[in-house]
């Protein structure tokens, strides 16, 4: 993946364990052709910012979300030019990207992959805070 796509990834499995209530069958159908094609090729994730901004809700979160990385990852760049993402959580996004989009309610299924430590482990390697480890 490239480095807009962990940040849109991320940020997309983040809000949908955000929300309150599973998402409209029109959007859950779109999430699951993302998830299909993300099974065939890791780069085919074409389509979540239309799928966020079609539903509010989602869009609102999922966009504070991506500020949100976007400024961690500036935090660690100050006066220094932007170095490439850590893609060592490029598989395991992968597979929680395909796992929760594949799911016939990702947002609990998102909810469950929150409660884990995966938000805080890729996150962490997203932004270079790697200390706690």
């Amino acid at each position: 993946m490239k480095d807009n796509d962990i940040i849109s990834v991320f940020a997309f499995l983040t809000a949908l364990g955000q929300l309150d209530t599973p998402l409209p069958f029109d959007i859950q159908s779109q999430i699951n052709n993302i998830g299909k094609a993300i099974e065939l090729n890791s780069s085919n994730i074409r389509g979540l910012d239309l799928i966020a901004e079609s539903y509010p809700d989602l869009d609102r979160i999922y966009q504070q979300e991506v500020l949100k990385i976007r400024g961690l990852i500036g935090e660690r760049n100050k006066s220094l030019p932007p170095e490439p993402l850590n893609n060592k959580p490029t598989n395991e996004l992968t597979n929680a990207a395909v796992n929760v989009f594949n799911s016939y309610d990702s947002v609990d299924t998102a909810k469950k992959v929150a409660t884990s430590n995966f938000i805080t482990k890729v996150l962490a390697f997203i932004t270079g805070n790697t200390n706690n480890d």
